[in-house]
Formats: C-alpha cells, structure tokens, sequence
C-alpha cells in the first residue's frame, strides 16, 4: 500500500499542478461558499487518483502562505468517492490530503465512466466522464539546453502516432523531487502543451521544444507524458492555459471555467498517459 500510495502521488503530481494567487488588496468582498474541485489521473499500470479539494477566493492565499498548512486547510478529507460503470461499482481508498486512489480496477478505452463524491461538509457532487485511448510515444529524448543567457532549460524530442479521426493531445514536462511529493504538487512551473489533429490526422506528429523553468540541473529527474484526451477537457485547459498561464490549478481561486463536474469545479477525466522519466545529464 505505501507503495502504491508513494507512486499514485508521485506520478500524478507531474499533472495535478497547482498555483498560488498573486495577493489582491481589496477589501470588504465577502468570501464565496466553498466549492468541491475534482482532478483526476489514471496512473499506468497502478491505478487511479482522484484529488479533492475546496475551491477558495484569490483573498485568501497568497505566495507568502505556507504550502503544506494551506494544502491541509483546502483538502477535502471526509469524502466517499464511488467509481461506477456498467460492469462493476468500486469505493476509492482515501490515502492522504485530499487524495483517493483505487487500484485493480479495469479500465478500457471507450467505457463511460461516472463519478459520485458524498462529503459530509460539502454535499454530492457528480461526474461522468469516457476512458480515452492509450497513444504511446514511438521516440523520445529530453536533454539539458543552454540558451546562452544562464538558462537551463529542458530540450524535448518526440514522435508519435494519430490514429484516425479527431484527437487531441496533452505533453506535459515535470521536474520530479523524490520524496517530496508536496513540492511537486505546489510546483508552478510546469511545462504543458497541447496539441490537435487538425493538421496531421492518421499520420506522425511531433516536434522539439524546450520546457521552461529555466533552473533545471544535471541530475534533476524530470516525467514527460503523453496523454489523449477528449475535445471537453482540450477546451477546458486551453482556457485555463490561456487565462491563468497553467492548467490544472486546483489551488485557486473559483472560476468560470466548463466543467463536466455537477455541483462542483474541475474536471472529471480519464486520459491514460504515456510516461517517461529522464535524469538530465550534464
């Protein structure tokens, strides 16, 4: 179980990726109610995550607040979190901080898959989502770059395939810090890119970039990931991306984002990622 439990953790952290809030000087605005916000991960060959935690207004926390005390405070930790489709109904195990993973469940591509959270503080939310195929990469290679400016950055390489018909993609680069899952979680520079078929559908894609932050040292162990995803939840992070700079922050403040969670924030997917992990060399 604590391995299960360290690897869940660990992986997922590379997507559930969080962002203090700049501090705002406003006052007199009252605080908004709190609000149930689902992130989800499919870990390959372990199981599933499901994140839970309280939504909070940009008044509340700033890059001053104490990570580990504020993750405590916005954690939803008296939660059931049910996982049913048409074959079986199984209760996640609630693991630490907010988190809720299950293993030994099947998952195959195309199963609709819903989603039901009780708390007893903050009632029923409800979502349901479809299993999306797995896509691997063909080639891959990340490497330390120098730009010349005292940069270090993250050079990425890959290649993969598009089967037929529309698709879209997720590329994330995490720096991974072994045992120190809450640093990974609370790490704001995560490096995401997506990608539609529009343009290479039913063929080979890919491309070289470099990953920001712009501190990476040799020997740092960094995941690159691969997922497909559907067209709701593509919307849903290009508007995070395009808003807010990065896609997953479930430590935010509430916003109008679409969400296919009922009664709550967030969304409710399950992507089953390609993973890599690359320990930079100099």
């Amino acid at each position: 179980m604590k391995r299960f439990s360290y690897i869940l953790l660990t992986l997922s952290a590379a997507l559930l990726i969080g962002c203090l809030p700049e501090p705002i000087e406003l006052t007199g605005i009252p605080k908004l109610k709190p609000t149930i916000a689902v992130s989800s991960h499919l870990v390959p060959n372990e199981g599933l995550v499901v994140m839970l935690t309280k939504s909070f207004g940009a008044l509340e926390a700033d890059d001053n607040s104490d990570p580990e005390e504020l993750l405590d405070q916005i954690a939803v930790t008296d939660a059931v979190v049910i996982i049913k489709n048409l074959n079986r109904t199984d209760t996640l195990i609630n693991l630490q901080t907010g988190f809720y993973g299950g293993v030994d469940i099947p998952f195959t591509a195309g199963d609709v898959v819903d989603l039901m959270v009780i708390s007893e503080s903050l009632g029923t939310v409800q979502a349901q989502t479809e299993v999306q195929k797995f896509v691997d990469f063909e080639t891959l290679e990340a490497d330390l770059s120098f730009n010349g400016f005292d940069d270090t950055l993250v050079q990425v390489t890959y290649e993969a395939f598009d089967p037929l018909g529309p698709d879209q993609y997720l590329i994330t680069v995490q720096r991974i810090k072994q045992k120190r899952i809450l640093e990974n979680l609370l790490d704001s520079y995560a490096f995401v890119k997506l990608e539609s078929d529009d343009s290479f559908d039913g063929q080979n894609f890919g491309e070289t970039f470099r990953a920001f932050p712009r501190d990476y040292q040799p020997g740092d162990t960094v995941a690159v990931t691969l997922s497909r995803i559907s067209a709701e939840y593509f919307e849903y992070l290009t508007l995070r991306r395009d808003n807010r700079f990065t896609w997953t922050q479930f430590l935010g403040e509430p916003v109008n984002y679409g969400s296919n969670v009922q009664g709550g924030l967030g969304h409710f997917n399950l992507n089953q990622p390609a993973v890599r992990l690359f320990v930079l060399e100099e």
